[in-house]
């Protein structure tokens, strides 16, 4: 069955509801995070057991990327620093499927040639059996040591008891930056027990300083999830980590990786 990062969110709200015997102790925890509604622009599956999500963010007005697979049996797409999500899009996709209106707006002036050749639609695109060519793609072993970006910021390998932790803007200069890359490998054997979820969150601090969610996702044991949120903006941002199994050193084969950054 096909994996779907957003069916997943839901998943993780079952997961994350307390017990009886834990809602005590996690009363003075906030009710609910402000977050941004999520439109979904395309969904791609690829033959590979890829699944690739572009979104557009309301009300932050910013477009992301989310593309989750199997680890070892789907390479992720890599997105160049220099390209747009438009052209990321077109790289992944054959001619013959539909471009999202938002990512060429997103995109500005100076659109590529290729867009001539596509057709534009303001509704949602979904397409499947595709094959990403093999330029855009990279592969890596199922490990919890594999990194996904060219550079990082933060890069943490699979432990047992990796702790749960938050990588902000304000923790590398304080400078506010456009773009928000996080990545998650569970390298929890595959198979394994669907509370074995890690869970990787993304946020950006809107114009009265409150942090807003623009994405929530878990990864399941032996899938790997990386996503991208950028704007047209500069803004301070957070990416958040944690674990379904508590961060308990005593389940050896309970490990996660995780990696960022943030850049403009």
């Amino acid at each position: 069955m096909r994996f779907s990062p957003f069916l997943a969110a839901v998943a993780a709200a079952m997961l994350l509801a307390p017990s009886p015997a834990t809602a005590t102790a996690k009363a003075a925890a906030p009710a609910a995070e402000e977050s941004d509604r999520e439109i979904v622009l395309a969904q791609l599956d690829y033959t590979t057991g890829l699944s690739v999500t572009f979104t557009d963010s309301v009300p932050s007005d910013e477009v992301g990327m989310v593309q989750t697979g199997p680890i070892g049996r789907a390479p992720l797409i890599v997105l160049d620093d220099e390209d747009t999500l438009l052209e990321t899009y077109l790289e992944v996709t054959p001619p013959d499927v539909a471009v999202p209106r938002r990512l060429v707006e997103d995109h500005g002036a100076d659109p590529p040639a290729e867009l001539q050749r596509r057709r534009i639609t303001s509704e949602p695109v979904t397409a499947g059996g595709l094959t990403a060519p093999a330029s855009a793609v990279r592969s890596g072993p199922a490990s919890c040591t594999w990194s996904i970006f060219g550079w990082t910021l933060w890069h943490d390998d699979g432990v047992p008891g990796l702790p749960a932790k938050s990588y902000s803007t304000f923790d590398f200069g304080g400078f506010k930056q456009k773009i928000a890359e996080s990545y998650v490998a569970n390298c929890t054997p595959p198979g394994s027990t669907t509370n074995l979820w890690a869970r990787h969150r993304v946020y950006y601090r809107n114009a009265l300083g409150n942090f807003v969610k623009h994405f929530e996702g878990i990864v399941p044991p032996g899938y790997a999830q990386a996503v991208t949120k950028k704007g047209k903006i500069k803004r301070h941002r957070t990416v958040s980590y944690d674990d379904g199994w508590n961060a308990d050193p005593a389940c050896f084969t309970c490990l996660y990786s995780r990696e960022g950054r943030f850049r403009s």
